[in-house]
């Protein structure tokens, strides 16, 4: 009987590798359930950030949040804001642990169980240090690329405006690249923190000291596992998506090559007059329905193989973790079998029915759906953005050559009263001479000379706000941003003024990081139209007094965008200079891009211009 009982107990211990793969369809599950379980409760919370923040004034932006900052509204966002970390800490990160420390110890515990132990968690992080810790992990980890992370901060990164001009300097860089090195090293440290507070009851204190022992103790076999784990998973998330995004074309690439190119099928208005479609408009329906279920399926694929990844990352750390904690062994519980692959069917059967309904809708009403009635509209910045010195004549010129819809242009007063053009707060980094605008008279502006940022070597004057208005009038917009120590109300007075004596007012936009101008500016000034510069917000943006909400790239949200247009105002992206992004931005329901790559603006609607039906999906879904 003994005998029989010890080969029972060796048949249900398996490798590491087979409890994987029997674990993987559970955690995939779990994902599922996380994701549909988080949605109510994050839109309430979210929804509930937005109403505060907008009480009385819309919304607050970094144009406007030295109104609020000392308001009561700051500490009732900054609780909520917390709670809705939490809220993801529990499913993403909590649960999961708990989850997979019930996988390697056999227990049979269900998702639900492992979630309510993740909220119940939640006390151990109610004081200072608890809450250092997952203010880490919101912030540090999407900046340094190392530790856990959780999906509402993956795309937390420092503005592309700020990164240019850390990048530019060498002791900025410097900084910068010590401070993520010093991230990655305090995130190594802190590896096993939420497994020592959340599976020995330590208090934060002491799981960021113990998970630091553990990784100093055992640093020659923790560095050689992280690089071989990274290694494999960057591998298998690479190929895969190579593949999966390759299969679409496979598949479909050349059945889409014999269908008929730029037909637009108006659906809508054919069901309408109970007209009949041609066999050519049923084919084209028929293969946007196909592509579009197949692009799905890819898409999905690609979604779910890095969480599983992950999943993957975290059995394993929750592994190690036993194994330097001295409960490591050489075989595993082999997962019990139960009815739950049942479950997953049902699951995998929903997710393909709605992939299936949504690729009918998108077949029928492809056109209407994917189509723009005009391309975004290219604002060059600093005049010209690279084609010429920044804020010159030259600079307008070549943007009214290339049918820019327009020119952003930086304005700044003179001690004397005037208004010149000028980016940066003094003129160093473009005469050499460290004085500001405020600081210097026109005559004495105008003998400075302007090095070509371009490097063709030449030099020139700098330009003043009248001379630009002589050279756009009734050719080119001009995005007049209100810039420096300068902008105040009397530089919103003075700047309208000249504008209406130049007859340009059909001809500019007046915008501005400091919302307390433009606000001015449009109520006193309506009939300019005006805009607010800002890289991040809460509450309904369309609310601000202005006619041109400016994003930075990462505030321009889908619903940033909705919202913006459902109240009849435009939506601008500010400054759009990469391929990647200039492709992203092209290709959406915003109104205009601000860059300094103009001609890469011109390629990138080219290629977008170029795309197949099959190419469209792969890019909108």
């Amino acid at each position: 009987m003994k005998n029989t009982e010890k080969e029972n107990i060796a048949q249900s211990e398996i490798t590491f590798g087979k409890l994987t793969l029997q674990a993987l369809p559970q955690m995939w599950v779990f994902q599922v359930i996380a994701a549909v379980i988080s949605f109510i409760p994050a839109i309430l919370i979210m929804d509930l950030i937005d109403w505060v923040a907008g009480i009385g004034i819309g919304a607050i932006t970094t144009a406007n949040i030295k109104a609020v900052i000392l308001s009561w509204k700051m500490p009732v966002i900054l609780l909520l804001g917390i709670l809705l970390i939490f809220v993801f800490m529990v499913l993403e990160i909590f649960a999961q642990i708990y989850l997979t420390n019930n996988i390697l110890n056999g227990q049979n515990d269900g998702i639900i169980k492992c979630i309510r132990d993740g909220l119940r968690a939640v006390k151990r992080f109610l004081n200072p240090s608890g809450l250092v810790v997952i203010l880490f992990i919101f912030i540090a980890g999407p900046l340094c690329g190392v530790g856990f992370t959780i999906s509402l901060s993956e795309t937390f990164y420092i503005p592309n405006f700020i990164m240019e001009v850390v990048l530019k300097s060498p002791l900025l860089a410097t900084v910068y690249v010590v401070l993520i090195l010093l991230l990655i090293w305090i995130a190594v440290l802190s590896i096993y923190t939420l497994h020592a507070i959340l599976l020995d009851g330590m208090t934060p204190s002491e799981g960021r000291a113990y998970s630091g022992q553990l990784v100093k103790k055992h640093w020659g076999i923790f560095l050689k596992r992280f690089i071989v784990n990274v290694a494999l998973i960057l591998g298998i998330i690479f190929l895969s998506n190579v593949i999966l995004y390759n299969i679409p074309h496979w598949l479909l690439g050349g059945i889409g090559e014999s269908l008929p190119k730029d037909r637009i099928i108006d659906f809508g208005g054919i069901f309408e007059n109970h007209a009949e479609l041609s066999n050519d408009d049923v084919k084209l329906i028929v293969y946007r329905a196909v592509a579009a279920f197949v692009v799905m399926v890819s898409k999905y694929l690609i979604y779910l193989i890095p969480l599983l990844c992950g999943a993957y990352l975290m059995l394993r750390l929750n592994r190690d973790y036993l194994e330097y904690t001295g409960r490591g062994r050489d075989s595993w519980p082999q997962r019990p079998k139960n009815k739950s692959y049942i479950r997953n069917i049902v699951i995998i059967c929903i997710i393909f029915v709605v992939f299936g309904v949504t690729s009918v809708v998108i077949g029928l009403y492809y056109d209407p759906l994917y189509t723009r009635e005009e391309n975004v509209k290219i604002v060059a910045h600093r005049a010209g953005g690279t084609m010429a010195p920044e804020n010159s004549i030259e600079g307008l010129k070549k943007a009214i050559e290339h049918n820019c819809y327009a020119c952003e242009i930086d304005v700044q007063r003179t001690k004397d009263g005037y208004y010149i053009i000028n980016h940066d707060n003094d003129f160093k980094r473009l005469t050499g001479v460290e004085k500001t605008p405020g600081e210097m008279t026109l005559e004495e502006i105008k003998k400075l000379r302007i090095k070509d940022t371009t490097g063709s070597g030449n030099d020139a004057q700098v330009v003043t706000l009248e001379e630009m208005l002589d050279v756009i009038k009734g050719k080119v917009k001009l995005f007049v941003e209100l810039k420096g120590v300068s902008a105040d109300r009397q530089m919103v007075d003075d700047v309208a003024r000249i504008i209406k004596e130049h007859d340009c007012v059909e001809d500019t936009a007046l915008i501005s990081l400091d919302y307390s101008i433009i606000d001015y500016a449009n109520t006193n000034y309506p009939e300019f139209e005006t805009g607010t510069l800002f890289f991040a917000s809460l509450g309904d943006v369309s609310k601000l007094n202005c006619d041109l909400l400016i994003m930075e790239e990462e505030s321009a949200t889908d619903n940033n965008i909705e919202t913006v247009h459902n109240a009849n105002k435009q939506v601008i992206v500010w400054t759009v200079n990469t391929f990647e992004n200039m492709y992203k931005f092209l290709d959406s329901d915003i109104d205009g891009v601000i860059t300094d790559e103009v001609i890469l603006s011109e390629e990138v609607q080219a290629i977008l211009d170029d795309r197949t039906d099959l190419e469209v999906l792969q890019d909108k879904i």
